[in-house]
């Protein structure tokens, strides 16, 4: 047994902002998996009758843990050459820094027992314990030659507190899981990435209302686009995430969409080598040579320009094909369009057209003024005055020069 002692104290490691979370927590060991190049993470767990955990493991298949560089790898905490000193605000996903504490939030103790091949190719297995009270210490134990072909390693948690199986296997835990790793399961589906629980595979598929994946060429570098809108709301704002070598997180920028309230829950990923360079700079001055590029760089403005032209698109088809549908059955079962014989479909879909021309038009009306609003639509197309309907809608909201343009274009009928 040999007893490695990491550079910081345990009272620093508490006080470092671990996930206080268990979902957030139990995130963090299965980025490391991926991190270590896995491609299959199993969280596998038993309990009793009552529902107390009995064991609890989170398994990959990896390259495991080389016990050479154990001190850098364990040793080190929040190690500076891993962190991004421009930008702040990018979360380090997985980068065996804090993350391998996280089990102090549920469990009192962690092995991770790991395989991993030595310089002359020989498989090599040990384990790695930490006590939740001793966690600036890390022992090492049980080494062997390990005689499978397979690395990997398994993260074993004992003597849990403030987690059962029911935290495990509720829709909740599924959906986080869904919202942290569903982009990064869906770019790397064809290496088949998967996350498995108790058998059974994370159905993240079932999160995606739609993708579309492009590439776009700018000044000779290749940029492979990702665009997912999400079924529901996810965990983070909504971003253009920028990746470089092995999809890890170089910078992200906001979208700047959504701002309409209409459900529009997307991210999109760029993925190029540009951004294994890439630094966000404090300021907008470019930065030359061997620096790197930064947001300056006539490239990403180029790309950026390109991107809010894609998401822009995305939105309107998402409005038109779903959105818009559903305002109409929303109304319909709330009994807000009039119940006289005139040409329903007509208003129906004029109703339609304007909601995908400008929805906050009925976003910010009350059931009351949504009925006031549709019977004045109604009677102006009855009389066949539908282009005054542009007088009653500017009534409620207040209409720029191009979104009256386009209603104007809707409205002639």
């Amino acid at each position: 047994m040999e007893k490695h002692t990491s550079k910081i104290t345990a009272k620093s490691i508490e006080q470092s902002g671990l996930p206080t979370d268990y979902k957030k927590a139990l995130a963090e060991y299965i980025w490391n998996g991926f991190d270590a190049h896995a491609t299959k993470i199993h969280l596998n767990f038993e309990s009793n009758e009552l529902g107390r955990l009995e064991s609890f493991s989170i398994s990959d298949n990896g390259k495991g843990v080389n016990i050479e560089t154990i001190d850098d790898s364990f040793g080190n905490f929040l190690d500076s050459n891993k962190r991004d000193p421009f930008n702040k605000e990018i979360f380090q996903k997985g980068r065996k820094g804090k993350g391998r504490y996280a089990f102090s939030t549920f469990a009192n103790k962690c092995i991770w027992n790991t395989t991993f091949k030595d310089a002359t190719g020989k498989l090599l297995t040990y384990d790695i314990m930490i006590n939740k009270e001793d966690l600036q210490n890390f022992i090492i134990e049980n080494r062997i030659i390990n005689k499978t072909n397979e690395t990997g390693t398994m993260v074993s948690f004992y003597d849990f507190f403030e987690l059962s199986s029911i935290s495990l296997l509720n829709k909740e835990f599924d959906r986080f899981l869904s919202s942290e790793f569903g982009w990064f399961l869906f770019l790397n589906r064809d290496r088949g990435c998967k996350i498995i629980i108790n058998g059974v595979k994370l159905a993240y598929e079932d999160s995606i209302g739609d993708s579309e994946e492009l590439v776009y060429e700018v000044g000779g570098e290749n940029f492979k686009i990702v665009f997912i809108r999400w079924n529901q709301k996810i965990g983070d704002k909504y971003f253009f995430y920028f990746l470089g070598q092995n999809q890890k997180e170089k910078a992200k920028k906001h979208t700047s969409f959504n701002n309409k309230a209409i459900e529009f829950h997307h991210s999109v990923y760029v993925e190029s080598p540009f951004f294994d360079s890439y630094q966000e700079t404090s300021d907008d001055n470019p930065i030359f040579g061997a620096f790197g590029n930064n947001q300056a760089h006539p490239y990403f403005k180029t790309l950026l320009k390109m991107l809010n032209v894609l998401v822009s698109r995305k939105e309107k088809e998402f409005i038109r094909d779903v959105q818009a549908d559903r305002l109409i059955e929303d109304y319909q079962a709330k009994g807000i369009f009039p119940e006289l014989k005139i040409k329903t479909n007509e208003l129906e879909n004029v109703v339609k057209e304007i909601y995908c021309a400008e929805p906050r038009i009925f976003l910010t009306s009350n059931l009351q003024q949504s009925k006031t609003l549709i019977g004045l639509i109604n009677l102006l197309i009855a009389a066949g005055n539908a282009l005054n309907i542009l007088e009653v809608i500017e009534g409620v909201v207040e209409l720029g020069d191009e979104e009256r343009a386009t209603l104007t274009r809707v409205l002639q009928i």
